[in-house]
């Protein structure tokens, strides 16, 4: 496999972020003619789809250039989510031995077995909620801005000074976009924030199920077979198993690899496979996918 500085330019990539900043600008520029529920749903489908292209570029495409791949990334279109922030932390979700680990997987969605017996009644059922995909969809964008607020807050009192800086020019984009779309577009601040609360929730949808703790050597990493519109708003990462097998393929070589890699086979061993997303939302809509304490914790209380 060629390396990620060979490759030339992944044009199948550069189209989709044209695409999506087209369509944003294009939503914020004829809002008043679209109207606002539909300018709320387009822009949930975009900053989703945005949130897609972020992972893509993370991983090192569509340009052989850092910089041009940062500079294609960093547009704050969600203004919830940095970019050198979400990098930072996804990369360090992919050298992590033990998925689903609260200590060590920036991406876990679980809580350490002391710390849930420390926690009101309120809180143990809102995560409990939480694990529910009902629940990922109406409270997880809240629960995931509190947290890397939280986090990143304490980090940067340790003296993160560059995780400092990528949250300053952030917030100076991000202010700059806010003030483009409100007096220069005449966009309505609340149905930005709301569309980018809804894109948010389209994302939990595929994140929601992505891994599971299993035992000894099996994949803690699920395949999700959808295909059509689940399959292009999550640029294929819905294949989730081949993705983390082999992070370095573009998103659309990926269901070629995910049968290379047999990965349906190996998710049914392990995190699970699912035929699609009328499956998850099937098995898991108001079910929870696994208590919020860590599997291989005992519950205290």
């Amino acid at each position: 496999m060629a390396s990620i500085h060979s490759r030339q330019i992944e044009w199948p990539t550069v189209v989709i972020a044209l695409g999506i900043y087209a369509g944003w600008l294009l939503v914020i520029s004829y809002h008043e003619s679209i109207g606002g529920f539909l300018s709320i749903f387009f822009l949930a489908l975009l900053i989703a789809w945005h949130g897609a292209l972020q992972h893509e570029i993370i991983h090192g495409h569509p340009f052989r250039s850092e910089p041009a791949n940062e500079l294609l990334a960093t547009v704050p279109i969600n203004p919830f989510r940095p970019y050198r922030v979400y990098r930072r932390s996804h990369l360090r979700h992919h050298i992590c031995t033990e998925l689903t680990d609260p200590d060590t997987d920036t991406e876990s969605f679980f809580v350490k077995a002391d710390t849930w017996t420390k926690l009101n009644i309120l809180t143990k059922s809102l995560l409990i909620f939480h694990q529910t995909l009902f629940g990922r969809i109406i409270l997880g964008p809240l629960l995931q801005i509190f947290l890397t607020i939280r986090h990143d807050i304490s980090e940067i009192r340790s003296g993160d000074g560059r995780l400092l800086r990528w949250w300053l020019i952030h917030l100076v984009l991000v202010g700059l976009l806010f003030l483009g779309i409100t007096e220069l577009g005449s966009f309505p601040l609340w149905q930005y924030l709301v569309a980018t609360y809804c894109g948010a929730s389209l994302t939990s949808v595929r994140t929601y199920c992505e891994h599971r703790w299993v035992k000894d050597e099996a994949t803690r990493s699920a395949t999700v077979t959808s295909k059509g519109f689940w399959a292009l708003l999550f640029l294929n990462n819905n294949l989730h198993d081949t993705h983390h097998a082999d992070p370095d393929i573009p998103w659309y070589k990926l269901p070629r690899r995910s049968v290379e890699l047999e990965s349906i086979s190996e998710s049914k061993k392990g995190a699970g496979y699912y035929s699609g997303y009328f499956e998850v939302f099937r098995c898991y809509l108001f079910k929870m996918h696994a208590h919020p304490v860590h599997p291989k914790e005992k519950v205290l209380s």
